[in-house]
């Protein structure tokens, strides 16, 4: 399906009025309704649309969405994989039938090639002159609104400056990158 725009927010706005309502995510190997809290295997899901948005031609920031239908139920949502983080998960069935999606691209213009979703933008260049400096939270209660609607289920944070920032798809392969879960039992 065609779409009229080319910017993530406002293709997630285009989606919702087409009826794709619901916000999924990628757990236990399934794809996971927030608004039924339930999971669904692959052979339940059918990607009806499949997107992905470029900066640039020669990208390193990349965000997917994947417009989800669920016959069963007949609940149509979004996958808004902000980070193109589905694309660096394990093999597995769920993410599988991800990846074998066929991606229309768009390129867009970023306004603001220094900021991203409201957060200070990290280049692989700025990666590389400080990396240790960086870090990949994942699951942390404290993480900023999400202006695509859904919630963001990871972020970077810059230690030095003790804020929030975006970091572009392409570090999030780096092994340079440390990555801390949230443990909520403090331990």
């Amino acid at each position: 399906m065609a779409l009229d725009e080319n910017d993530l927010i406002y293709v997630v706005d285009e989606l919702r009025l087409k009826g794709y309502n619901d916000n999924f995510i990628i757990k236990d190997n399934l794809v996971f309704s927030e608004s039924l809290n339930r999971g669904f295997k692959e052979d339940e899901v059918v990607i009806e649309a499949a997107y992905r948005f470029d900066v640039t031609e020669d990208a390193y920031d990349t965000q997917n969405i994947f417009a989800v239908f669920i016959p069963k139920c007949q609940i149509r949502g979004l996958i808004v994989d902000l980070l193109a983080m589905y694309s660096y998960m394990e093999e597995q069935s769920i993410t599988r039938i991800l990846r074998d999606a066929e991606l229309v691209s768009y390129i867009f213009d970023d306004q603001d090639p220094y900021v991203k979703f409201g957060l200070k933008k990290v280049t692989p260049a700025d990666f590389d002159k400080d990396s240790s400096r960086y870090l990949l939270k994942v699951g942390f209660p404290d993480f900023p609104a999400c202006p695509a609607g859904t919630a963001f289920t990871m972020l970077g944070f810059d230690q030095q400056e003790k804020e929030y920032i975006w970091l572009a798809t392409s570090i999030l392969k780096d092994n340079r990158l440390r990555r801390i879960a949230y443990d909520a039992s403090g331990s």
